[in-house]
C-alpha cells in the first residue's frame, strides 16, 4: 500500500462547547492565517470557539498528528486581564 499524501495536509481543530470543527489547509502559513481569522471572529462574538489546535497529516502513519496547541480562550482572557491591571 502506498502512503497517501493529502492535498491539504494541515488542519485546525476548533473546539466549541458542542463539538470540534475541523478545517483543512494547503500550507502551514494558510493554517496560521486561519487561526488569526478565527481569533478575530471570537473577539467580535461571531464564533463560539474556545480552543484552537493545529494538526499535520503524517504520511507514514496515515493519521493526523498534533503540531501545536495555538490558542485557548480562558488563558487568553487571563493574559488580557493581567495586562489591563498594569
Amino acid at each position: 500500500m502506498t502512503a497517501k499524501k493529502l492535498s491539504k495536509p494541515w488542519r485546525l481543530v476548533l473546539s466549541t462547547p458542542s463539538a470540534p470543527v475541523y478545517t483543512t489547509h494547503r500550507s502551514k502559513p494558510a493554517a496560521y492565517r486561519a487561526v488569526d481569522d478565527e481569533k478575530e471572529r471570537v473577539a467580535t462574538g461571531m464564533s463560539r470557539v474556545v480552543r484552537i489546535a493545529v494538526e499535520q497529516w503524517d504520511v507514514e502513519a496515515q493519521r493526523w498528528v498534533r503540531y501545536e496547541n495555538v490558542w485557548d480562550k480562558a488563558s487568553d482572557r487571563l493574559v488580557s486581564d493581567r495586562s489591563a491591571e498594569t
